[in-house]
């Protein structure tokens, strides 16, 4: 259970500001014996993950997790991290809910907070402290589901950012689930009091027009977190936005002119990618008669009106059956791509398959439509025809709006949050907008494009917003350095990521030499990769030889 704490006065008698310290993060399994984290069942190593059991899988994916998170982050106090599976059923969109996390408990105005009357998740109040606040207490509970363990999709426990399709990539959403823990966390409209004290990520939340959450009323703070136009105004987040958002996408609609425009989508995580070349040509409403000889136009039988789809761009309404299998009756009349329009004003998300069986089958690319312009297509299908997938015309950056100028007379542009018009508890308010380019870790689905072992994106910049002290030095392997950045600007993690695989290969190495050979070989592969400049790798190299490697051994083993 969740708790607010008073602390007036803690600590004051210490009088220091707390030591800046590499956090530790401690894994406290909550799993049964047999079950979740330690279960028994026979694995194969996979990616880089050399575990011999799915519980030990599971367990290394985690601990990885917390590695990286330790490098990066600064904290005299070591973060503990309950964990544990469970099944946790859908959400209210109807999605599986692949984890849960949050702090066990909040805290404010203890010794050395920056802002006073200002909640903090226990983690941060610690670092922020320098000292342990919650004593003899955990600081993060979470929790990951065993419900798509079944079928043969499953969780994909590799530690190399290689997904196959289907699966679902187990490091992202620990990472993920991590951050809402560390303080990636907001207040909706009802949890909170207007006038009572304000959550620190809230203090940075304002509508496009530039009303902050802190100013709202209860009516304001209701229409808000449902407007599809909250944005976090931290400065560090809108400073790195330009250098880790790329130009936004649309759909574009070259005739009739009633319908011309560009317009949002979501993907596919089945079939081929969405190029331009494919959604150019003329749309096509697919339909198909029931026994009633009534007219469809959901795609879940096969399609009736083959003749005049073929060659061309299938729409069809979303609803009563798969993604997957609406795709897959439309290429079977011969369409070339797929629109589909939501049923319901939504908020887009990237379209997950429902059926790997009929997913391996789909060879063209799927997009999903809001319901509006699904509506204005449906009334304007004579000489319907998209014009293509580009950049908006304005040049617009992926999920980011515009309020006003700043000081220098510069547009001052936000990252959109999540703040869909159904709003969703868990996902709505405490997280990046779902359309951000490429998809942002902390978005609230899973997506392919996140690659958390090599690349936070905005998350770090939102740690300091709330007040973390984020490591952007060259990493130390113990008492040597080296020239390769711990973080940088932008979200790049590349000295936390050699840690932690640093540390990985000491923990599974059976003898030095084994650990020698070990980040060898790690180095090579990112050398190969273009992760490391020549430069850095020769650094990592020159601090894991002789007595340097025999003692990270000792210490890491």
């Amino acid at each position: 259970m969740k708790k607010l704490v008073c602390y007036a006065g803690f600590l004051a008698l210490l009088g220091a500001m707390p030591t800046v310290h590499a956090a530790d993060f401690i894994l406290v399994n909550q799993d049964a014996p047999g079950a979740g984290l330690n279960d028994l069942t026979a694995a194969a190593p996979v990616g880089g993950n050399p575990g011999m059991t799915l519980g030990e899988q599971r367990r290394l994916v985690y601990q990885f997790a917390l590695e990286m998170y330790g490098s990066l982050l600064n904290s005299a106090v070591p973060v503990r991290v309950r964990a544990s599976f469970a099944s946790l059923g859908k959400n209210a969109a109807g999605n599986n809910i692949l984890g849960q996390a949050g702090p066990t408990s909040s805290y404010m105005n203890f010794f050395n907070r920056p802002l006073p009357d200002t909640v903090y998740n226990v983690a941060l109040a610690n670092a922020l402290s320098g000292a342990k606040i919650n004593v003899g207490e955990d600081d993060i509970n979470s929790q990951f589901t065993t419900d798509i363990d079944v079928g043969g999709q499953g969780w994909y426990y590799g530690l190399d950012g290689r997904t196959p399709k289907g699966q679902t990539n187990f490091l992202d959403v620990v990472t993920h689930e991590i951050g809402h823990g560390l303080g990636f966390t907001g207040d909706n409209a009802a949890s909170r009091a207007v006038g009572s004290p304000s959550r620190i990520y809230n203090r940075y939340i304002r509508t496009a027009d530039g009303l902050d959450w802190s100013a709202m009323n209860l009516a304001q703070r209701n229409a808000a977190q449902i407007s599809d136009k909250l944005v976090w105004s931290g400065p560090q987040v809108t400073a790195e936005v330009p250098l880790k958002l790329q130009p936004e996408l649309a759909l574009h609609i070259s005739a009739p002119a009633a319908a011309v425009g560009d317009n949002p989508f979501a993907t596919a995580d089945f079939g081929s990618a969405a190029s331009s070349t494919a959604f150019t040509g003329n749309l096509v409403q697919a339909t198909y008669a029931d026994t009633g000889n009534v007219i469809h136009t959901d795609g879940c039988l096969p399609i009736t009106n083959g003749a005049a789809l073929a060659g061309r761009i299938a729409l069809i309404d979303r609803g009563v059956c798969n993604f997957s299998q609406k795709t897959l009756y439309a290429q079977q009349a011969g369409a070339v791509a797929v629109i589909i329009a939501s049923n319901k004003p939504d908020a887009l998300a990237p379209m997950a398959a429902g059926d790997a069986n009929v997913a391996a089958q789909i060879t063209i690319p799927t997009v999903l439509v809001t319901q509006a312009l699904g509506n204005q297509l449906k009334a304007n299908l004579q000489g319907l025809v998209a014009g293509g997938i580009g950049p908006y015309a304005d040049h617009r950056l992926a999920a980011v709006l515009t309020d006003g100028v700043d000081a220098a007379g510069h547009a001052m542009r936000h990252v959109k949050l999540y703040a869909p018009p159904g709003f969703l508890p868990g996902s709505s308010v405490s997280h990046f907008d779902q359309l951000t380019v490429p998809t942002a870790l902390m978005a609230p689905s899973a997506s392919a494009t996140v690659i958390a072992q090599a690349d936070l994106d905005l998350t770090p910049a939102l740690f300091m917003d709330i007040g973390w002290t984020v490591n952007r030095g060259n990493l130390n392997l113990l008492d040597c350095a080296t020239s390769v950045p711990v973080s940088s600007p932008g979200g790049l993690i590349p000295g936390a990521n050699a840690m932690t695989n640093l540390k990985l290969c000491a923990k599974t190495s059976a003898t030095v030499g084994d650990y020698r050979d070990c980040t060898g070989r790690y180095i090579q592969s990112r050398l190969e990769a273009k992760l490391f400049k020549p430069a850095q790798a020769q650094s990592l190299k020159m601090c894991l030889v002789g007595s340097k490697a025999d003692a990270q051994y000792a210490a890491w083993h």
